[in-house]
């Protein structure tokens, strides 16, 4: 895989958690039985918080990905850093969000699943990135 490849992945992963956010928040699976920033829910201020946090982290990474492209398309190497800032920007909000209404509703098993999971899910990933590089460089 080139580099350029590395980076068109950065950008369907970017996108993918774009939508990840903006579902989550819009679903109506939070305990208040509706959208975390909808009326009922948004009159919780955990909730509201919550919601304002994660927002803010989709719209950061949103930007992230935006850079990502034109990091393909014009090569400025600012670009690509601006990119790498903003997401590390977005993940300290989404675990501001995540870890402020964990502790507040007190559920915090599930979330250790969740990392669990999300661990597996990138060590997977990084390994058939790998295991596609060396049989690419191999043929």
């Amino acid at each position: 895989m080139s580099h350029t490849d590395h980076r068109v992945g950065y950008v369907v992963l970017a996108l993918i958690a774009v939508i990840l956010y903006f579902t989550a928040i819009g679903y109506g699976g939070w305990d208040c039985k509706g959208s975390i920033l909808g009326q009922t829910c948004a009159k919780n201020s955990v909730n509201l918080t919550t919601g304002a946090l994660l927002t803010t982290a989709g719209v950061v990474v949103f930007f992230a990905a935006i850079f990502l492209i034109l990091t393909l398309t014009k090569g400025k190497d600012w670009m690509d850093i601006l990119a790498t800032v903003l997401t590390i920007i977005a993940a300290i909000l989404a675990m501001a969000g995540v870890f402020y209404y964990l502790d507040k509703k007190n559920i915090w098993s599930p979330f250790i699943a969740t990392i669990a999971m999300s661990i597996t899910v990138a060590l997977a990933a990084i390994l058939i990135c790998d295991h596609c590089t060396i049989t690419t460089h191999k043929a």
